[in-house]
């Protein structure tokens, strides 16, 4: 309980100190996680402030019960990251009437193995997660036109390898897929339902998913993206001031990538590209200060 506590602290306090885009810009997402394996208040800590310092403002629940019409009319998406078996018709009725009004839907990784009682909850999601290895692997973009892809820098990250099934074809554009042997199976995709969107991705089983920047900047891009309250990059600093975005270049060596552990030294896969050098004014229009 001291924990989950210290945690809503963290990210209430994150929250509020994070750099702000403006006012007018800004979303509001409702985060429903849980208390399983996945930890999603410990993901959250990692994900609040970012979403913050971009003008998406984020508050983490772990009541069902929450998704409710007078609770949801609050919010431009909802973003789910959990492992809840069941769903009552309430609460599923009030998502779906949400979502088919207009609001934005974020399932993110095991929100693809949740609810599994309710049908019309793996139909709004696009599809069930099924199975799963691990390992650090790619993934390929085969919509790059789409607005939530257009111009995202690839990235790589261990992860679950997710396997799914049920899937639901239905109004969804499959963005990114993931060799699976032969086939290629897949991974992150947008779909539309009545008059609202969806964004859901296979990534993020731990922190190091959640910590990368890559993945990140794919969030804020399908929350923007299933809002639906604008240009994807409306309230990012660099597109309100005209900024040109960055430019990457291989780095000519390996350089170590230090992840968050209980165990000093701990690495993962190495980085092997470097942001390439801007000129003293440019760089200092990409300053965020609280």
């Amino acid at each position: 309980m001291m924990r989950n506590a210290s945690l809503a602290i963290v990210i209430a306090l994150f929250s509020t100190l994070a750099p702000a885009a403006e006012p007018s810009g800004r979303l509001k997402v409702l985060f429903l996680g849980d208390r399983g394996h996945h930890v999603p208040a410990e993901r959250a800590a990692q994900l609040v402030p970012a979403l913050a310092a971009r003008g998406i403002d984020v508050d983490y629940t772990e009541r069902v019960d929450d998704l409710n019409p007078g609770n949801l009319k609050r919010y431009d998406a909802v973003l789910v990251y959990a492992n809840i078996d069941t769903i009552d018709p309430r609460p599923m009725k009030a998502l779906l009437d949400y979502v088919e009004d207009g609001g934005g839907f974020v399932p993110i990784h095991c929100a693809s193995f949740c609810f599994r009682n309710a049908p019309e909850y793996v139909a709004l999601v696009g599809a069930q997660f099924q199975r799963h290895n691990t390992g650090t692997f790619d993934t390929k973009v085969v919509a790059p036109d789409h607005p939530i892809l257009r111009g995202l820098e690839p990235f790589r990250t261990w992860d679950e390898t997710y396997v799914h099934t049920r899937h639901n074809p239905k109004d969804r554009v499959v963005l990114q897929v993931r060799a699976e042997g032969d086939r290629e199976e897949p991974w992150t995709w947008a779909r539309t339902q009545g008059k609202g969107r969806v964004f859901y991705t296979a990534y993020g089983h731990d922190n190091r998913t959640w910590g990368h920047p890559g993945f990140v900047d794919l969030v804020e891009r399908g929350i923007r993206w299933a809002a639906n309250k604008g240009d994807v990059y409306d309230s990012r600093p660099k597109a309100a001031k005209g900024l040109q975005p960055f430019e990457y270049q291989e780095a000519g060596a390996e350089i170590p990538n230090y992840l968050p552990s209980q165990r000093w030294g701990t690495q993962g896969e190495p980085i092997r590209t470097m942001q390439k050098p801007l000129s003293a004014a440019e760089s200092s229009e990409h300053l965020a200060v609280p």
